[in-house]
């Protein structure tokens, strides 16, 4: 599994931009550089097929984001946090594209989830529940026809296991530790991070400080000890990171804030 090879000193930050924080093409900081030519001979899976895979994934992340306006950017600042923190875990460019793609894909199993479920302002019953945890593998399988996704481990495999957690309790299989692909294991502690500084239908968003000592009580039973070592590393970095995803203005339900155990759905 070649995303178990990390290691080492990370990249560089990308680097390019312009002064809004944006690149010449429009993609943010957060994203990895990608090759921009293509030899032709690469058969659907070189440069030009890995830079359409992104804008694909990012149009994808963004649909499921528009089906409630209370998640703003969501996706977006997942597949950012996630990138920053496959470089921070030594991986490689390749590694970190398919990472963060897979950030901006994480919930596009949400697609088919009802939504009188997906936007309930209250806890979901256990049926409900029930629903919502096939969300990873109805991603997977609307991925599985793009064969970019679908390396080993890949986006799909990422997609389909971002939910596990590193103690065995988490779903759909219940794998545990290095048995959870890494690109999984890294867009776990992002989507948590970000969904619980975002304010939700159902309880209010936490200051970054309370999330990041959740996410550190959470480290070796829901979240792998050495991506949560990464993103400590980078606080002085995620003000900035987490702005897009915004908070809502509109009201909550009265559970206040919420644990990384319930934080995201």
């Amino acid at each position: 599994m070649y995303m178990e090879t990390g290691g080492g000193a990370a990249p560089p930050s990308p680097n390019g931009t312009s002064p809004n924080g944006t690149r010449p093409n429009g993609t943010s900081p957060g994203a990895p550089n990608a090759p921009s030519v293509c030899a032709g001979k690469c058969g659907g899976l070189g440069a030009c097929a890995v830079s359409t895979a992104h804008e694909l994934a990012e149009s994808l992340g963004r649909a499921v984001d528009a089906r409630d306006s209370r998640l703003f950017r969501h996706s977006e600042v997942v597949a950012d946090l996630s990138s920053m923190l496959a470089r921070a875990h030594g991986l490689t460019l390749l590694q970190t594209q398919v990472v963060h793609m897979a950030g901006h894909l994480h919930d596009v199993g949400k697609i088919g989830i009802p939504d009188h479920i997906l936007r309930k302002p209250g806890p979901l019953t256990p049926a409900e529940w029930e629903i919502m945890r096939r969300h990873p593998a109805i991603g997977a399988e609307i991925l599985r026809p793009v064969r970019v996704f679908c390396g080993r481990p890949g986006v799909c495999e990422i997609v389909l296991a971002h939910h596990e957690r590193f103690d065995g309790g988490g779903y759909p299989f219940g794998l545990r530790g290095a048995g959870i692909p890494l690109g999984a294991r890294i867009v776990a502690v992002a989507d948590v991070l970000s969904a619980m500084t975002e304010d939700r239908p159902y309880r209010r968003g936490m200051s970054l400080d309370e999330a990041l000592g959740e996410i550190r009580r959470g480290a070796g039973v829901m979240f792998d000890p050495e991506v949560v070592r990464d993103l400590l590393s980078m606080h002085s970095a995620l003000p900035v990171l987490l702005a897009p995803a915004g908070h809502s203005p509109e009201e909550h339900s009265p559970e206040g804030h919420s644990s990384a155990a319930s934080a995201v759905r």
